[in-house]
């Protein structure tokens, strides 16, 4: 997908203007720090920002996610359709879990069995290749310059 850190940064600018935040569960938090180049700078920066909202998995998580996986459970399929190790299920419900319980209402990932689950919990999903492209990248029309 092209430009995808302008699309993040895109998104994050306008949900920032609308007063808006981004809830990040914590285990997401440490998967991102893995991903930057400037581990301390990233730590300072989420910290400061109000645009971002630290989401722990707590008490509230761990009890939001036992119901959900004893209804999956008397439903007949604790791994709830998503084919992947129970441990990584077990993760990406308490991503889910946590957006859910922290008030998220959009639920932004690339992640298949993320969505899943934060479709089974009523999340709106939204990829990153969905997210708008800013209006710098997108592609000039052929017949701009000729009217």
């Amino acid at each position: 997908m092209d430009h995808c850190k302008e699309r993040v940064e895109a998104l994050v600018d306008s949900l920032s203007k609308r007063g808006d935040t981004v809830v990040i569960p914590t285990p997401c938090f440490s998967e991102l720090l893995c991903a930057v180049p400037d581990l301390e700078k990233a730590v300072s920066e989420l910290n400061t920002s109000t645009a971002f909202d630290l989401a722990p998995f707590d008490e509230r998580c761990a009890v939001d996610l036992a119901e959900v996986v004893r209804s999956a459970k008397r439903a007949g399929d604790k791994r709830g359709g998503v084919a992947a190790s129970w441990n990584e299920i077990k993760f990406d419900r308490q991503i889910a879990v946590t957006a859910k319980v922290n008030g998220a209402e959009i639920f932004y990932t690339d992640d298949d069995n993320q969505a899943t689950f934060a479709r089974q919990m009523g999340l709106q999903v939204v990829h990153t290749w969905e997210l708008d492209l800013p209006p710098e990248f997108a592609q000039v029309g052929m017949f701009d310059d000729e009217l």
